[in-house]
């Protein structure tokens, strides 16, 4: 005879990976129809879910850059929390659907705000060169697209690969090295004018950054440089820089 368990079938099934991409994109009307939930339900669903999301997990990074310990955690409290997951949908996927999308509207909003103050930064104290202007005025109501959505050029390709004239090479090579991997041969495409890190100040303001808006920066310029480990060994170097400033 075979259990209950081995037997158990759930009213809504997990949505193929394509249907999941379109749900995340989805208006929340939409998504709550293909939850067959009523809009009541579907706003205390959404509020449970968003309250722990800020209680347990790291709100400045995307889903698949969680812990996954932490995410472990979380789908055993949204069993707990919400038994009727457990009998309605498989592996609870509503929880993972309104996480990625909350999680990734967060990020977008943290690198639109980045964006708007580096856009008045820019504005306030960067010189009034005909290469500048434009980027300097740029609207920054618009937000940035996601990393794969960008072209990535190596530093001789760039127009702006000569170096800062307050470059300080020597500082950031001793910076690179200090990584747990010898990053040293990094120095020249961190002292462009494109990348921008070129004085220990400019180390020290990338520091201070959300975790999320730095591994942009970084994959940005270097992802073509590096490795996704070597990525986070400098991500990790940062991290150590930004706790030696509080």
């Amino acid at each position: 005879m075979m259990s209950a368990t081995a037997t158990r079938t759930f009213s809504i099934p997990r949505p193929s990976e394509a249907d999941f991409r379109r749900l995340h994109n989805a208006r929340h009307e939409e998504i709550a129809r293909a939850l067959d939930m009523d809009t009541d339900d579907f706003m205390e669903f959404k509020k449970q879910v968003r309250e722990k999301i800020y209680a347990s997990l790291d709100h400045s990074k995307k889903f698949d850059e969680q812990d996954p310990s932490a995410w472990r955690r979380f789908v055993q409290w949204a069993y707990e929390a919400m038994p009727s997951l457990i009998s309605k949908y498989e592996d609870a996927w509503p929880v993972e659907l309104y996480v990625k999308i909350s999680l990734s509207k967060r990020v977008a909003f943290n690198r639109h705000r980045f964006r708007k103050a580096v856009a008045k930064y820019k504005r306030m104290v960067a010189p009034r060169s005909p290469s500048l202007v434009g980027e300097a005025e740029m609207s920054p109501a618009d937000l940035p697209p996601p990393y794969d959505e960008e072209d990535r050029a190596t530093v001789s390709e760039t127009p702006d690969a000569s170096i800062h004239p307050d470059a300080a090479p020597d500082n950031i090579e001793k910076f690179l090295r200090s990584c747990d991997f010898d990053l040293g041969h990094l120095t020249s495409a961190f002292v462009t004018r494109r990348a921008g890190l070129f004085n220990l100040e400019r180390l020290e303001l990338l520091a201070s950054w959300p975790a999320a808006l730095r591994r942009d920066h970084l994959e940005r310029h270097f992802g073509t440089m590096l490795d996704d480990v070597e990525i986070e060994v400098l991500n990790k170097r940062f991290v150590e820089m930004s706790h030696a400033q509080i």
